[in-house]
């Protein structure tokens, strides 16, 4: 989806956070680390944090109900990128390092090891 998205036209958020995940494979490797970086760093113009964490976490929920372990995968992979390029914005925003706690929490008690061992909590605490 990272590829078909028309930036000349524009977005929306859903659109632009769905071409992020998509810009992954499910090994993690980004395809599109341009979009992703720049949506990431400027998504606080358009969407505070903790809603985008809360959008991460119902796609996770829902690509779950879906049967797609693609798509929960490469959600988990936008995750560790987040964290791991922006750590400082979940050092300063204790509620969206909560939510991310929240989310490997979540996956920790579904018993989904490889996807909780993507999210690499101890940077956010």
């Amino acid at each position: 989806m990272a590829g078909t998205l028309d930036l000349d036209k524009g977005c929306t958020v859903e659109e632009l956070l769905r071409g992020c995940i998509e810009a992954f494979d499910d090994s993690g490797k980004v395809r599109d680390p341009q979009l992703v970086r720049m949506f990431l760093m400027m998504h606080p113009w358009y969407i505070p944090s903790s809603q985008l964490a809360a959008k991460l976490l119902h796609i996770y929920q829902q690509s779950r109900k879906d049967n797609s372990n693609s798509l929960q995968v490469k959600t988990c992979h936008l995750v560790r990128y987040w964290i791991s390029a922006f750590p400082a914005e979940f050092d300063l925003n204790p509620e969206l390092a909560e939510q991310i706690k929240e989310l490997k929490a979540l996956l920790d008690q579904e018993g989904n090891r490889r996807h909780s061992s993507l999210i690499d909590i101890d940077s956010v605490l």
